[in-house]
């Protein structure tokens, strides 16, 4: 071991920033204040068993799942600048004041538990905690007048007469730097010194790394690398970094590699020897270069945490950036390997740059020049006849020893496409802005043969068949059949459009792809059938592509073919069956919207080389890597919120822990009331810098009869759910097949109070009590029904009664009323009689006179005399007042008997008149039945009225009729 000190001590170089970057720099993706929405300094960073990020912020530990940012600020809402995590994947953190972890409560909540109590009172006081680290079965926690060691739930405190400076555990051993102690270490509880040949307490260390089992390498903030050796020599390089330059931290990133924090320079990758790797700054697109933490992913991917924000680096990623100006944007059109070096057109002109080693030739180190007097837009490189051809906006150029050498000036060339397969091809034609020029090959030099007449269109799509047919598209024009004369001097053609077969007159684009002319179009891969005159869909390519549109295609070396649809870039691999198919087709999403539309292009160097036009320089991807690439797909839920009347966060994210896995636990599941029906589910996966290759499909059992389509959306919303037991299944996959597990989520959503067991017993006995309720209404009803019958009895009863009482009244009335017709006619008859009798009593009085005058006249005629004695008899049985007194009132009801009764001072005379008024005779008969005048009965009456006191304005009659 102490050679492999010595041979690493013998390869140290110079510390220098100067450096050379490669060639290809990863992506960084930003975060800034505004996504995590936290502070702005991240202090240090760790990673879970499961893929989640975290975070010491300003403002509390950040948590990422590549989709969702949350924050846990600490209790005294004080700064977090340290992480560790075990294990367990509990999370030891420390602030100012403020030591503890935090770890899964209730509900899957990530719960903080503080440690500070543990402390004595006296000591419970102290300044930030700068770094945390787990040794053995303890938690050490350093701060600058102390380190405190958690362990069995007791805290144990090493303090200093100085300053504690530095803590780490590397290898197996636990270090510490005390400022004027040195490096110490750790041994059955005590700190002693580390026996070197001069003390480390002139120095401020930002990292250390154990080298095999005996040797340590040591960084320091601002006097390099050294190494430390088993019999404690440190070796020191005699230089040191340039000024300005800070490293803050530092860590392992491979077996060869470690990158350093710096606070003004970026990430610096270095290797063990201290040689600059590769220099990721704001010039490469860090946020900003003073960087105050790095971690190294489980991916082998880089965070880096900035004075001001957080930045994703994919170290380890098959895609990379190449800018040939750094310090102006250009877009990249084509690129082209010669002759050992990268040679790319772009908007500014051409740049090439020398390449090294072989393999991933994004790692090649070099800076890009500039390609003498190519000052214009270059559109093209392309090798013909083993020269090196560029086409510019000023014509069309050679270029030799990097510098350009003009062919011909004129219309801008676009490409340039050999006549013939054989090499060296003789006559070579470009397609330019305004037609195709010709250019012959003899003995190593083309020589320009001027513009083909003819065909005067922009000819940027140009292909030859095995026929020797000359193809052109024009985006907006059609298709061209090109057909030169023998001597290339002249040239006639046929435009085909939409008439002739094509889809649409537009976005026609021409290719030669498995040896054959094809046409890529908005719906699909067309080929000319020369028997019918007309395109077709290309029944080779058509079950692959289908009715996609195609605005580019190109076939690299091992048979795939690489395609742009739209602003999407995909291959398809042939020697890869997949689905039942005999191809894959792979979808490159990282690369969505980064190539240029109208210009796309790609060069397919080699399986580890494929260069691609962008907008911001060339795209290298290493497509043997991101084929190859066998990451497992994971899937995280994250929060779940149930919405009702407010919201209520019913999981955090954290399930129990088991030997399968995270799952989760009985007492996890959740019962919910009626009201909380709605419910909000984030998930992601943990595939950082590739989010753009997840998707997501989700099932709700109890609710939805399927898995839903795929989709890049990391959330879902319920609402209005009905009551019962629903799970909650989530799972992700990526563009190149890769599928995660299913990850559950069990929930319930209760009955609403009305229909629970207590509900439905309550409604048993209200219906119990209904069913009695209602019995007691019917007996009340047949009770009120047999009243109101007894009722209707009686009232029938009554009404007969009263009918019978009516009938006996209507017949005593009419009993009454014949009594009276019968009174009245006796009445009649009496005062009839009467009358009869006045007149018989005149009758006789004048027969009486007759006779008496007869009987003086005769003298004493004994017959007459007879008669006149018989006639005085008669007239005193006529004169009898009492027999018709009583005649009357028996007819009369006592009428005469009551008056004198109730008027005694009445004379028979008075009763007399009135009986005769009451048998409503006139005057003039009672003053014959009175043998008075009619004065005299007037007289009569008006004394009657006097002795019966009458008023005067009431009728005799009436009166009568009282009595």
């Amino acid at each position: 071991m102490r050679k492999v000190g010595l041979l690493i001590l013998l390869c140290l170089y110079t510390f220098t920033c100067a450096g050379q970057n490669t060639i290809g720099l990863p992506q960084i993706i930003n975060y800034s204040k505004t996504d995590f929405k936290a502070g702005t300094q991240t202090w240090d960073i760790r990673q879970d068993s499961r893929g989640m990020m975290y975070f010491a912020n300003n403002e509390g530990m950040l948590t990422y799942d590549g989709s969702h940012w949350n924050v846990y600020p600490l209790p005294n809402k004080t700064i977090v600048r340290a992480l560790a995590m075990d294990a367990a994947d509990r999370v030891y953190v420390g602030g100012q004041d403020e030591i503890g972890y935090f770890s899964q409560g209730k509900n899957g909540v990530l719960t903080y538990t503080s440690l500070k109590q543990l402390l004595p009172k006296s000591q419970n006081r102290f300044a930030d905690i700068w770094r945390i680290e787990l040794f053995g079965e303890s938690v050490f926690f350093q701060a600058s007048d102390r380190i405190m060691e958690y362990h069995n739930n007791s805290i144990k405190v090493y303090t200093t007469t100085s300053e504690w400076m530095y803590l780490r555990k590397a290898g197996n051993k636990l270090y510490a730097q005390d400022k004027a102690s040195g490096l110490l270490q750790l041994e059955r509880n005590e700190w002693k010194p580390v026996i070197t040949q001069q003390p480390m307490n002139n120095v401020l260390i930002s990292g250390m790394l154990s080298i095999g089992q005996d040797s340590l390498l040591i960084a320091t903030q601002t006097n390099g690398l050294f190494l430390l050796d088993a019999q404690g020599v440190i070796h020191r390089q005699d230089s040191k970094p340039p000024a300005n330059v800070n490293l803050s931290v530092c860590t392992r990133i491979n077996a060869g590699e470690l990158v350093a924090a710096t606070t003004s320079e970026g990430c610096l990758v270095m290797d063990f020897n201290g040689r600059i790797v590769q220099k990721i700054s704001r010039t490469e697109g860090l946020q900003n270069n003073n960087v105050l933490s790095v971690f190294l992913d489980r991916d082998n991917n880089l965070w880096a945490g900035l004075n001001n924000g957080i930045s994703f680096i994919a170290y380890n990623a098959a895609i990379k950036y190449i800018s040939p100006n750094k310090t102006n944007e250009v877009s990249g059109y084509s690129a082209r390997i010669y002759k050992g070096e990268l040679y790319i057109a772009t908007s500014d002109g051409a740049y090439y740059v020398p390449l090294s080693g072989s393999g991933d030739l994004s790692f090649s180190k070099g800076d890009f020049t500039r390609i003498t007097s190519g000052q214009h837009e270059v559109w093209r490189f392309d090798e013909v006849n083993g020269q090196l051809l560029m086409g510019e906006h000023i014509g069309c150029f050679e270029v030799k020893n990097n510098s350009s050498h003009p062919l011909a000036y004129g219309p801008g060339t676009w490409l340039f496409k050999p006549m013939s397969s054989v090499y060296p091809s003789a006559q070579v034609l470009a397609g330019t802005y305004a037609g195709l020029r010709l250019l012959e090959y003899d003995q190593g030099r083309f020589t320009d043969k001027g513009m083909v007449p003819g065909l005067q269109e922009s000819i940027r799509f140009l292909e030859i068949d095995n026929n020797n047919t000359i193809w052109a598209s024009h985006p907006y024009r059609g298709v061209y059949q090109l057909h030169p004369a023998a001597d290339r001097k002249t040239l006639s053609f046929q435009l085909f459009t939409d008439s002739a077969g094509l889809p649409s007159a537009l976005n026609n684009f021409v290719f030669k792809v498995k040896n054959r002319v094809v046409f890529g179009t908005v719906k699909g891969i067309y080929e000319f059938d020369a028997a019918t005159g007309r395109f077709v869909p290309s029944a080779f390519l058509k079950p692959v592509f289908g009715d996609m549109e195609i605005r580019y295609l190109n076939e690299d070396a091992e048979g795939n073919i690489w395609f742009c649809s739209g602003k999407k870039i995909g291959v398809v691999n042939f020697h890869q069956p997949s689905g039942g198919k005999p191809f894959t087709i792979t979808y490159i999403p990282e690369l969505d919207g980064k190539i240029l539309l109208g210009f796309e292009n790609i060069y397919p160097y080699n399986k580890e080389n494929i260069f691609i036009g962008s907008e911001k320089g060339m795209i290298q991807l290493n497509y043997e890597k991101y084929a190859g690439n066998k990451q497992n797909v994971r899937i995280l839920l994250g929060q779940v919120r149930a919405l009702g009347k407010s919201d209520s966060l019913i999981f955090g994210g954290y399930f129990d822990r088991t030997a399968k896995g995270y799952r989760q636990g009985e007492q996890q599941v959740m019962a919910l009331p009626k009201g909380y029906n709605s419910f909000h589910f984030e998930y992601s996966s943990p595939a950082y810098g590739q989010q753009n290759n997840i998707e997501y499909s989700y099932q709700l059992e109890g609710y939805d009869s399927r898995w839903s389509a795929w989709s890049s959306r990391p959330e879902k919303d319920y609402t209005n759910l009905p009551e019962g037991n629903y799970v909650f299944k989530v799972k992700a996959h990526d563009n190149l097949g890769h599928e995660s597990e299913v990850i559950s989520y069990r929930f319930i959503v209760m009955a609403a109070w009305y229909k629970t067991v207590w509900a439905y017993i309550i409604y048993g006995l209200l219906f119990l009590a209904l069913l009695y309720l209602l019995h007691r209404w019917q007996q009340r009803n047949l009770a009120i029904q047999q009243r109101r019958f007894d009722e209707e009895q009686n009232r029938l009863k009554y009404i007969y009664q009263l009918e019978l009482e009516k009938n006996e009244k209507e017949i005593i009335e009419l009993q009454n009323e014949k009594l009276a017709s019968e009174i009245r006619f006796k009445n009649n008859a009496l005062a009839d009689a009467s009358l009869h009798l006045v007149e018989k009593e005149d009758a006789l009085v004048k027969v009486k006179d007759i006779l008496a005058s007869v009987y003086k006249k005769n003298g004493n005629n004994p017959e007459i005399k007879n008669a006149l004695l018989l006639l005085g008899d008669v007239e005193k049985n006529n004169a009898n007042w009492e027999q018709f007194a009583s005649h009357f009132d028996e007819i009369n009801n006592n009428f005469l008997k009551k008056l004198k009764t109730r008027y005694p001072v009445l004379t028979n005379t008075d009763l007399k008149l009135c009986a005769y008024l009451q048998l409503k005779l006139s005057s003039k008969e009672i003053a014959q039945l009175m043998a008075i005048s009619v004065r005299g009965v007037e007289i009569k009456r008006y004394r009657l009225r006097k002795k019966l006191n009458l008023p005067t304005e009431q009728q005799m009659t009436d009166f009568f009729h009282t009595i």
